[in-house]
């Protein structure tokens, strides 16, 4: 297991690490403070590794559909709620409180559903919010359709 995957792993049972993680994330800090907030916590990442991390959250949706994804794209076993109705109904697309750091801490009433296209590729993802705040489709062109 890698550092971060190490440092997830710790923080789905440390609220105290989990809660400095989404403050760094929401506020779209820097590898920098990543990294930092790894070693107070005894982990060893460098800024590459979190720019890694993202990349690989980023493009999660854009890879072949395989089960382990849907599973990921669903949710998976790691959810947090996150509901607020006077921060979720400020909003029409998902966001961070949706999907959490790194896109790991999912809000429980976020589900993504796939698409495919020709050869199993994923071509676009419905993104729901449960408590009805938003329905919606982004195709891999970029477009956003609304349903």
């Amino acid at each position: 297991m890698n550092q971060m995957q190490a440092l997830l792993e710790k923080a789905k049972n440390d609220k105290a690490l989990m809660a400095k993680l989404n403050a760094l994330g929401a506020g779209g800090a820097g590898p920098d403070k990543i990294v930092a907030l790894a070693a107070e916590y005894g982990f060893t990442l460098t800024p590459e590794d979190c720019r890694q991390a993202a990349e690989m959250a980023g493009t999660r949706e854009t890879r072949e559909l395989k089960e382990e994804d849907l599973e990921a794209a669903a949710g998976g076993e790691w959810t947090e709620n996150r509901y607020d109705p006077n921060v979720c109904s400020q909003y029409k697309l998902a966001h961070y409180n949706c999907v959490g750091f790194l896109r790991a801490v999912h809000c429980d009433h976020y589900r993504v559903e796939p698409g495919t296209g020709r050869g199993g590729i994923v071509k676009d993802w419905a993104k729901i919010c449960q408590m009805g705040y938003y329905r919606y489709t982004e195709t891999d062109t970029g477009e956003i359709v609304h349903w």
